[in-house]
């Protein structure tokens, strides 16, 4: 017999029992992130939102006066959007800590009352259909005390759910007008001469006055306000008032360049004294100086030829070399 004991316990002990089968030690799968259900995506608000100024992003505006001033917000997203919209007034004056508030008004979209921005900020919530623009208007108004230079900002900023707003800024700065001032005729320089006094204690009501030779009864000054210079002009002996609405530099400028009155004469002209000692005589034109706007005539009847100088507005034009000519 064999010593094997493996054998002996094969041929006189119990079968052995069978191997258990190896279980397999899972690998650990790599590890993932887990996804939270996603809502919609975040629009951005440069890509979706458009805000523009409707006309002049700034306008100039004399004291006292109103205008308007007028934006269009839309959005482009593929759906309604809710847009904040924050709006902010900022006044700047030349003069720190003097400057008037300008009375800024709007109506917001949906509403129909008038509501006054008071508050230096302010937020709305506005819901924007797609490619549907909606109007922004603001009343501005310029106050009477307003200074040259004077400024008012409507700073608009609307921003969607992500990335940074799209911004807007608009303003309207206080500017001096032409102010007609009617006269009794003769008296425009005294008038002016004590308009001037009581502006050089008052310098932001007028800064300067133009007494047209040419224009009877009329000053001219350039202020801020109608009502400063209504005040002014209170008391002055033989000033009658303000003329109503503005006065265009165009319309002054004509009065600022001298007209040349020996403009059109030339020598052999035959003129017509209008006025003097010689008015209604005949005279043929010998000399023009210009300088000093004045012509040289010799009086066609005289039995003596005499030179005569006059000024060029003290005659009329009745032949130029020959042609016949009007005044």
């Amino acid at each position: 017999m064999s010593g094997n004991e493996d054998e002996i316990g094969l041929l006189s002990g119990a079968p052995a029992p069978a191997p258990k089968p190896a279980v397999a030690t899972p690998t650990p799968a790599a590890s993932h992130p887990v996804v939270a259900p996603s809502g919609p995506p975040k629009l951005d608000s440069r890509t979706f939102l458009s805000l523009q100024a409707a006309d002049d992003a700034e306008r100039t505006l004399t004291a006292d006066k109103v205008t308007t001033l007028s934006a269009v917000l839309s959005s482009r997203a593929p759906g309604p959007a809710v847009v904040k919209l924050t709006i902010q007034i900022r006044y700047t004056s030349t003069y720190p800590g003097e400057g008037a508030e300008w009375p800024v008004r709007w109506t917001p979209p949906g509403k129909k009352q008038v509501a006054e921005l008071f508050p230096r900020k302010e937020t709305h919530n506005l819901t924007l259909q797609p490619n549907t623009p909606v109007p922004l208007s603001f009343e501005v108004t310029a106050p009477v005390g307003v200074r040259y230079g004077d400024r008012v900002e409507v700073r608009l900023a609307a921003e969607l759910d992500d990335g940074a707003p799209v911004e807007l800024v608009m303003a309207c700065v206080a500017r001096q007008a032409v102010l007609a001032i009617k006269t009794s005729r003769g008296y425009e320089r005294e008038v002016a001469d004590t308009l001037l006094a009581r502006a050089e204690e008052k310098p932001d009501v007028v800064f300067s006055l133009l007494v047209p030779s040419a224009l009877r009864g009329y000053v001219f000054a350039e202020g801020m306000s109608f009502e400063g210079v209504r005040e002014m002009l209170k008391g002055i002996r033989k000033a009658r008032g303000l003329v109503e609405g503005e006065t265009t530099l165009k319309e002054v400028e004509p009065l600022l360049v001298p007209k040349i009155t020996v403009e059109g004469f030339v020598e052999g002209a035959i003129v017509e004294l209008i006025s003097g000692p010689f008015k209604g005589e005949k005279a043929r034109v010998k000399k023009i100086d210009q300088a000093k706007e004045e012509i040289t005539v010799e009086l066609i009847e005289a039995v003596v030829p005499i030179p005569v100088t006059v000024r060029g507005d003290h005659v009329r034009m009745l032949e130029r070399g020959g042609s016949k000519s009007g005044s």
